[in-house]
């Protein structure tokens, strides 16, 4: 994973390379950010092993792109290196802590009067406990960095005033380090048709294909790794039944589920699938609240393992003041004991409170705790409690 920490300004740019044509007007609007960063980690080697205090600078810019039908695009990238106080009690890489990047891209743009895409790419390499922590993953004893990039694709195209179709695509892809059995992805097309029955209420019929990909592991002599291909381990087909309603003009619930048959390894086995999902956003107040049981990859070993979270975060703006919580509790299981045994479940928390100063500086406090709730043998081990201070300068905008 030598070359891996470049990976993500690298997809961000290729996201705008192919964004509008060159006859077409566009507006550029750019904002520049710089964060200086210092903390305490409890736990950074994530084995138990000892704690220390870190530092950490990390610039970013944000770039807005706006062009003709409806065309925007916007890329927000940072990029941060921090070093540990005691860097000679930690082998992390040449003593380096908390070094990360991350890039966040959204395309959207109406090809015509009845069809539009909306296009979302996360990436992230992160050693950043905080930068981690979000992902939500049950991390393995001594997995201290993760690479991961998030594709989200949606076509919608209109063929009557209350009916569409739409076409989507997600991606995941994970890496841990080199010949880690949790280097994997997933590839999940989609097909579906979305028919409004009321001015508040959307319901959808959906099929969905899973291709669980894994990059492979050989096992080496005095490793408990066993080897395992690379290549297609699982394949899932479901069929979904949803339904979406606009609860407030600014608020929605998305509701799904349907059952799923699997084939390839573990094949031959049915798992239901469903998800939760309620929204809102005002210019004082975001929250968001996720259920979910579907297939998912993770951190143990590469291909379909069954995913449960329950998860919930706000951000609010009073004035001066941004507060934002995030509270989450993620069990992973196999398929055929999802029902009769728990699996390792773990929680993760974060608060954060930043006061502005003036228009450009930011003064801020977070802190988080990733835990889990069963497995004691290693349970002691993969706990983490981090709290950080940050600087935040950004640049100004007056319009």
């Amino acid at each position: 994973m030598a070359a891996r920490v470049h990976i993500p300004l690298l997809v961000a740019l290729s996201a705008l390379a192919g964004a509008e044509p060159a006859s077409a007007k566009v507006y550029v609007q750019w904002k520049p950010r710089a964060s200086l960063l210092a903390g305490f980690n409890d736990n950074v080697l994530l084995d138990g092993s000892g704690a220390d205090g870190f530092g950490q600078a990390r610039p970013g810019i944000r770039l807005d792109l706006f062009g003709d039908h409806h065309f925007h695009v916007d890329v927000d990238c940072q990029a941060g290196i921090g070093r540990l106080v005691h860097p000679d009690k930690f082998p992390l890489n040449g003593g380096a802590f908390a070094s990360s990047e991350q890039c966040i891209a959204h395309y959207k743009d109406r090809w015509s009067t009845r069809t539009t895409s909306h296009v979302v790419l996360r990436s992230t390499y992160a050693q950043d406990p905080f930068a981690i922590s979000g992902l939500g993953l049950l991390l393995r004893v001594g997995q201290t960095q993760v690479f991961s990039t998030r594709v989200a694709a949606e076509v919608d195209h209109a063929v009557s005033p209350r009916g569409q179709w739409r076409f989507g695509l997600e991606s995941q892809v994970l890496a841990f380090g080199a010949n880690d059995p949790g280097n994997g992805a997933v590839f999940s097309p989609s097909i579906g048709y979305a028919y409004r029955t009321t001015p508040y209420d959307t319901i959808i019929v959906a099929g969905r294909e899973q291709l669980f990909y894994a990059f492979g592991v050989t096992a080496s002599p005095g490793s408990d790794l066993s080897a395992m291909p690379s290549g297609i381990q699982t394949e899932a087909h479901s069929l979904q039944l949803g339904w979406e309603r606009r609860l407030r003009p600014w608020a929605t619930l998305k509701a799904s589920g349907g059952p799923l048959y699997v084939t390839g390894r573990n094949g031959g086995l049915f798992s239901p699938t469903a998800k939760l999902e309620i929204e809102s956003i005002t210019p004082w107040l975001a929250a968001r609240l996720i259920v979910s049981h579907d297939l998912i990859i993770g951190a143990f070993r590469a291909g379909a393992i069954v995913g449960d979270l329950a998860e919930a975060a706000t951000l609010v703006n009073l004035g001066n003041f941004t507060a934002g919580l995030r509270a989450g509790v993620y069990r992973n299981s196999d398929l055929s004991t999802q029902f009769t045994a728990v699996g390792p479940a773990g929680y993760s928390g974060e608060v954060s409170l930043d006061y502005r100063i003036g228009r450009e500086w930011t003064v801020g406090v977070g802190a988080l705790r990733d835990a889990r709730l069963n497995d004691t043998n290693v349970g002691p081990q993969v706990d983490r409690d981090v709290v950080q201070l940050r600087l935040t300068w950004e640049r100004f905008q007056p319009f």
